[in-house]
């Protein structure tokens, strides 16, 4: 994920093959995922526990055998309801959805759903990756055609409200205001210096950013601090000290209790690692 910018690219190694699929984690420790956006199209297929989904401020809960649609361009972001929950992430990039003739930014998915189908065919993407027969790129890709192809046939939704200019124009102000954290969050900014940039009143604000991302400003803000001086405590280049100064913080007592309470742990305990 870019470090300036919450908008995710999604770079492919292999342009032929613009397919990503992985298995994730996530522990109710974990706070450290933070509301972004991409143009593809993004399907959860949950393996174990329970997830929770927030996406343009419409919430999803999946379980064992449910799959969740993130359509294009929305806001963001996944967080697990038990202890530890599993699910396979896979990303359709919006080039190989437009070549079958489908354009994802043009359309909406149903957000939750449980399809035998679907799921059959996240168990051969899931074998072919762990296998890698001979073509099996090619096996996978022809997968993701007929899996996307029976999305468009069986779960479009002909109406949605996010599809209103005024909701619209709300998920627009989160956007701008989150790239204006991400360029600017090791700095001392305020609630009021993002909700002048993004156009708005400060009180405004703050009830659209929470009610689209499902964070308050600030722990957004802090998350976000907390995540980038991991990296750079990470890369032991950092005193603990120096990694809460360059990511925004001038107290060094809040940022270890910050820090602990997103990241499960205090900062000094990565220099030992």
């Amino acid at each position: 994920m870019s470090p300036n910018n919450f908008y995710e690219p999604h770079n492919h190694k292999d342009p032929s093959f613009p397919i990503i699929f992985h298995l994730d984690t996530r522990n109710k420790s974990q706070d450290d995922f933070l509301p972004h956006w991409h143009e593809n199209i993004e399907i959860l297929y949950v393996l174990q526990g329970s997830i929770n989904v927030l996406s343009d401020a419409s919430s999803i809960t999946a379980n064992p055998e449910e799959i969740i649609i993130i359509n294009s361009n929305n806001v963001h972001y996944i967080q697990t309801l038990e202890e530890e929950s599993k699910y396979y992430c896979l990303i359709v990039d919006r080039n190989f959805c437009e070549e079958i003739g489908i354009d994802t930014e043009e359309i909406i998915f149903q957000r939750l759903i449980k399809d035998k189908l679907l799921k059959d065919q996240f168990r051969i993407i899931r074998e072919e990756f762990m296998k890698q027969k001979p073509l099996y790129k090619a096996r996978i890709k022809s997968v993701i055609t007929d899996l996307v192809i029976c999305l468009y046939r069986d779960y479009i939704l002909s109406e949605t409200p996010l599809s209103s200019k005024p909701e619209t124009n709300k998920i627009d102000i989160v956007k701008k205001a989150i790239r204006y954290i991400q360029g600017n969050y090791e700095k001392d900014i305020s609630i009021s210096d993002i909700a002048d940039k993004a156009g708005v009143s400060k009180f405004y604000f703050c009830r659209i950013f929470k009610e689209i991302t499902g964070y308050t400003t600030v722990r957004y803000i802090n998350i976000l601090r907390c995540t980038n001086a991991k990296k750079l405590l990470l890369s032991g280049k950092y005193s603990v000290e120096e990694a809460a100064f360059e990511c925004g913080f001038d107290n060094l007592s809040y940022f270890s209790k910050t820090y602990k309470r997103h990241m499960g742990c205090l900062p000094s305990s990565l220099k030992r690692m």
